[in-house]
């Protein structure tokens, strides 16, 4: 399969948008070139063959993604995500590319036309919002449940100021990337249990900054349903708090 052309790269913009929108698809690719997931979305713009590619090596099963991963790897974790285009099947689909904890992400674009306007522009509205609000907020998505787990797609200002990290160190990573060694593992506990019943849950717990010093968090998360009742993300509201009492 060949490329589309080198010119459709493009760096993604931290100011526009989340690293993915409803309509969008994911897939997680690990360290090893293996496809770990593809979400419900993924798999209808891939089509019946994304049953058969789990597990698979991407070299093997769609051979132009896998180029472009090698090639742009180093600068993905080095700037951030990139949005490009590849063939599928002698369709172009414009995707964009970002690490994760375990390897590199593909975010399948969805429909971005003028049809979409009027959405993208409200979606602008409330990004604006929530970079006013003094709390720190970071949207997840509610898949993968299993590893390598759910990924970041939004932080705010508040949230990159609290953690230390910049918008593109943190979209497409996990939640794990604030854990260390002196997380309660009954904190993490109590949210596992939580996100696999779909139940809201508040919970103090200590995080690690990007320097690695640490600060204790109350975090409220929630489970956000797209209009078919289907849980597609997950909302976390973090303010810093003092130590609690044993």
């Amino acid at each position: 399969m060949e490329l589309i052309a080198q010119a459709t790269h493009q760096r993604w913009s931290e100011q526009e948008e989340f690293l993915l929108l409803p309509g969008d698809g994911l897939m997680l690719v690990s360290g090893a070139g293996a496809i770990q997931f593809f979400d419900n979305r993924a798999r209808l713009l891939i089509g019946p063959a994304s049953k058969d590619c789990l597990g698979k090596p991407l070299d093997v099963v769609w051979p132009a993604l896998a180029d472009l991963l090698e090639h742009h790897t180093v600068d993905v974790h080095a700037f951030g995500p990139l949005d490009t285009t590849v063939q599928w099947r002698h369709k172009p689909i414009p995707l964009r590319l970002f690490r994760s904890d375990e390897g590199m992400g593909a975010v399948l674009l969805g429909e971005r036309g003028p049809d979409s306007q009027q959405a993208s522009e409200r979606l602008l509205m409330h990004q604006r919002i929530l970079e006013q609000v003094r709390d720190a907020v970071i949207v997840i998505t509610a898949e993968p449940m299993a590893s390598p787990g759910p990924v970041i797609v939004y932080a705010n200002a508040a949230a990159q100021r609290q953690t230390g990290y910049r918008l593109g160190e943190l979209v497409g990573r996990s939640p794990r990337i604030f854990q260390g060694p002196l997380t309660d593992p009954e904190a993490i506990r109590v949210f596992h249990e939580a996100v696999s019943s779909w139940q809201p849950v508040r919970q103090t717990v200590l995080n690690y900054r990007n320097n690695g010093s640490t600060f204790w968090v109350e975090i409220d998360l929630v489970p956000l349903k797209d209009q078919d009742g289907w849980h597609t993300y997950w909302v976390s509201v973090q303010r810093e708090c003092k130590r609690p009492q044993p």
